[in-house]
């Protein structure tokens, strides 16, 4: 393996790291989610509930599941849980597969902020589709979700 730390780099002062512009897109959209979700009534939704949300089967969904997706603990992902299901977003089940286990579904009022949250995300997207354009956006896309597999 090479040394990172080689004279490879001899314009580092230039150099800005991608994770720098990532953090600026995520936390403009995050920062966008949540004043969104507060202006139409959830403000007891958190970005760390975000997870749940989005990953949430239809038909359920296991605590470990998700938090490994989320790449938490447990343990964490179970004190998210225990916040949601205090506030009427999420519910367990039994797992039919396995009666020791217990499965997490969304709500109605569950539904509805994951609705509302794709929803939003959609319309700021646009925004970035608008700046790049709809070819460059596209592959923007494309390139992201290839980085992500």
């Amino acid at each position: 393996m090479p040394n990172i730390f080689s004279s490879n780099f001899k314009k580092m002062d230039e150099y800005v790291n991608t994770g720098a512009y990532l953090r600026i897109l995520w936390d403009e959209l995050r920062y966008n989610m949540e004043h969104q979700l507060k202006e139409n009534d959830f403000e007891d939704v958190s970005p760390s509930h975000g997870w749940i949300f989005h990953n949430t089967k239809e038909e359920g969904s296991r605590i470990t599941e998700l938090a490994a997706i989320a790449k938490i603990t447990k343990q964490s992902m179970s004190a998210l849980v225990t916040q949601l299901e205090q506030t009427g977003y999420v519910k367990k089940k039994p797992d039919p597969t396995d009666k020791r286990a217990w499965l997490l579904v969304l709500t109605p009022k569950g539904k509805k902020v994951k609705e509302a949250g794709q929803e939003i995300n959609y319309h700021f997207e646009k925004k970035w589709e608008q700046k790049l354009g709809k070819k460059d956006y596209g592959l923007f896309r494309q390139l992201l979700m290839k980085l992500c597999e």
